[in-house]
């Protein structure tokens, strides 16, 4: 009898150590996994375990096993199925009415955050060029799957993101409207768990290091705009007491020069991993927010040489985010509205979406959206 009580009292610490430690948002984040890659399931559940997500917040597709797919494909392995999860977890019935659908809504309770993993297939087909890319339905997975809640968007083109500028948490109504899309991701499963990881670490030990910011030197012309984003992000970045390296030649950071404790990296404008960054022994610090601005950066982001973002991972980033096609210079984050919100105390995931202007487009990003890098929200600057 007294054995039976201590394994009662016992299994109660336990999951009362677990509430503990389950993140104040794990209730309104959806996990999404394919049972056609094993591994798929595997960094769904280390993801669960570490933020204390809920077993009913999985939602398991069968996508096929790679990382581009049709419209088709994509409409039967990855939207109807969600789309059909999304109502029953928000206790939605939709009645079919002869002039129309009636909504009843039987529970009050919305998604947030959405959180595809290793496995999970990244961009849809039917790109053919720069010239037709806004007469194309081609576009990052993950920026359709943005739009899930509400649906019926043009799929030509991209659509405006109503949480664009925005300079609140993420909620009502908006919330009825889109969730918030960042991928638990990258070249290997390994690599997707340490981006978990390295999240969960930061955000009990901070995130320490230098920063570095690689402009152009550009002050005209319809890029200058990008140039613009990055100098603000760099005094920014001073304020909030990073010690600021900035480059403004046109070139990329060169390969000798002393990048060392890179906590931020920001930058453009290369097709593939440049400059120190590409020797084998680089390493960004723990908990790393690191990302450049170019074209397909995102192409193949489960490839770890090729263009930026699979490279990165490689190297130690924890949060990322690339382009799968041709996004053009307004489809990208406005990298200084972006770092405005981390530095105040939003999250990874609020951050990209207020600093992201087009959804349905081409633009995914990667590492846990929970992720707070610097505490809770703080005050304007």
């Amino acid at each position: 009898m007294l054995h039976t009580v201590l394994m009662a009292v016992t299994a109660l610490l336990l999951f009362a150590g677990w509430a503990l430690a389950a993140h104040p948002e794990a209730a309104r984040t959806i996990v999404l996994a394919s049972e056609t890659v094993p591994e798929s399931l595997q960094v769904a559940r280390h993801y669960m375990a570490a933020r204390g997500i809920p077993e009913e917040n999985l939602c398991v597709v069968k996508a096929p096993a790679d990382e581009i797919i049709t419209r088709q494909q994509f409409d039967d392995a990855l939207w109807k199925p969600l789309r059909a999860f999304l109502a029953r977890w928000e206790g939605r019935l939709d009645v079919a009415l002869p002039d129309g659908t009636l909504r009843l809504q039987l529970d009050a309770r919305r998604a947030k955050y959405l959180v595809p993993v290793y496995g999970i297939p990244i961009k849809i087909k039917e790109y053919e060029d720069v010239q037709t890319m806004y007469l194309s339905r081609a576009a990052a997975v993950d920026s359709e799957l943005a739009l899930l809640p509400e649906g019926g968007h043009k799929l030509v083109g991209g659509v405006p993101n109503p949480y664009f500028g925005a300079d609140a948490p993420f909620g009502p109504p908006l919330d009825a409207m889109m969730v918030l899309v960042s991928r638990i991701d990258g070249p290997s499963p390994e690599i997707a768990k340490r981006l978990v990881d390295d999240a969960v670490w930061a955000e009990q030990n901070g995130l320490k290091g230098r920063a570095y910011v690689d402009t152009r030197g550009i002050t005209k012309g319809g890029y200058a705009e990008g140039d613009g984003w990055l100098r603000r992000a760099a005094e920014l970045l001073r304020r909030a007491g990073f010690e600021t390296d900035v480059d403004a030649r046109p070139e990329v950071f060169p390969p000798a020069y002393k990048m060392t404790d890179a906590a931020v990296y920001l930058g453009w404008y290369t097709d593939s991993i440049a400059g120190p960054m590409a020797l084998p022994d680089f390493k960004f610090k723990r908990g790393a927010i690191a990302y450049h601005l170019q074209s397909f950066t995102g192409a193949a982001i489960r490839d770890p040489i090729s263009h930026w973002v699979g490279p990165l991972l490689v190297h130690g980033a924890c949060v990322t985010a690339g382009a799968v096609y041709e996004p053009f210079l307004t489809g990208t984050p406005h990298i200084d509205i972006m770092m405005d919100r981390l530095l105040r105390g939003y999250s990874w995931g609020e951050a990209a979406y207020m600093a992201e202007a087009q959804l349905s487009w081409q633009m995914c990003f990667i590492g846990d959206p929970l992720y707070r890098p610097f505490g809770r929200v703080r005050a304007t600057w």
